[in-house]
């Protein structure tokens, strides 16, 4: 039985054009060509990626040193937490808190007010079009995650994992209703030596070898990290970004935090420190805070 490049693409988490490459280079096993299509055995492996990864600034990343013993305490109170209608009411407050502090991240402005008229199903006329559609778009990834994923007493679903196609779902689904061009081709550098799409490829190659071995709230805000500094569409980079950071968190056990909206300026002065040093340390320590608090907050009884 064989499937298309398409169908491959989608098995193996990377975009239909690698598949091309690969069936091209001849690295896909027992592959056939008819005509312009390629024909790929439906119990073919993923083939290893063969390229070497170029070094390009902030690929050595830094965490100095880090002590996770209250993360995993807290994840732990999550897993253990039973009081299902309780924690479906904090967690609908968490990603309201969630999208206003992500959102001004990005510096878009909106109240806990203006969300909750919108999350009423209300317009609100002095937000402008985009910035609601964004907000509703969120609000339904972040449902949609946690039943994908599951946390505390919300069992998980199919658990779909994170891979450059994974991360193209995430971006439509995000712009929804704002951007219906069907294809959402990565931004073009004028002069680029290092394209972005050669970019995200070794971002995922990074991903999939070298911080499969840190610690998951690690490797979560490393991938934030590193999709702030590529850009890799131009516009709602900072929210895509969010977006993967929450379905990082939520796949190993732990809550889509953010910072808090009041301290929002020294994470984005942290995050400018890693793109110009790699150092992690500061905007990790904030991400635990707050991870620490959500916990907190998703397995109270009051």
């Amino acid at each position: 039985m064989y499937i298309s490049a398409k169908e491959a693409a989608r098995k193996w988490g990377i975009s239909e054009r690698r598949v091309r490459i690969l069936c091209e280079e001849g690295r896909v096993d027992g592959v056939l060509r008819s005509s312009w299509a390629w024909n790929i055995p439906s119990d073919a492996p993923k083939p290893s990626d063969g390229r070497q990864l170029r070094h390009i600034k902030n690929h050595d990343l830094r965490i100095g040193g880090m002590d996770f013993s209250r993360l995993e305490e807290g994840k732990q109170a999550l897993e253990s937490y039973s009081n299902a209608v309780l924690f479906l009411h904090s967690y609908r407050h968490q990603v309201i808190r969630f999208i206003l502090s992500v959102f001004a991240g990005e510096d878009l402005m909106i109240t806990a007010q203006q969300l909750a008229v919108l999350f009423n199903q209300c317009f609100v006329p002095e937000l402008q079009f985009e910035v609601q559609v964004l907000a509703l778009n969120l609000r339904t990834l972040l449902n949609r995650l946690l039943s994908q994923y599951g946390l505390g007493p919300v069992p998980p679903k199919n658990r779909p994992p994170m891979s450059e196609q994974r991360l193209k779902e995430l971006y439509q689904l995000l712009t929804q209703g704002l951007d219906d061009q069907g294809e959402y081709p990565y931004r073009t550098e004028a002069h680029a030596d290092y394209t972005i799409d050669k970019q995200m490829q070794t971002l995922f190659i990074q991903y999939e070898r070298d911080w499969m071995l840190l610690h998951p709230v690690v490797r979560s805000l490393f991938l934030y990290g590193e999709l702030l500094r590529i850009k890799p569409y131009g516009r709602y980079d900072g929210l895509l970004a969010a977006l993967a950071l929450a379905q990082e968190l939520l796949a190993n056990g732990y809550p889509p935090a953010f910072v808090d909206i009041e301290h929002i300026d020294e994470f984005k002065a942290a995050m400018i420190l890693t793109r110009s040093r790699g150092n992690y340390q500061n905007a990790l320590r904030m991400l635990e805070q707050q991870l620490l608090f959500e916990c907190t907050l998703l397995t109270s009884e009051e």
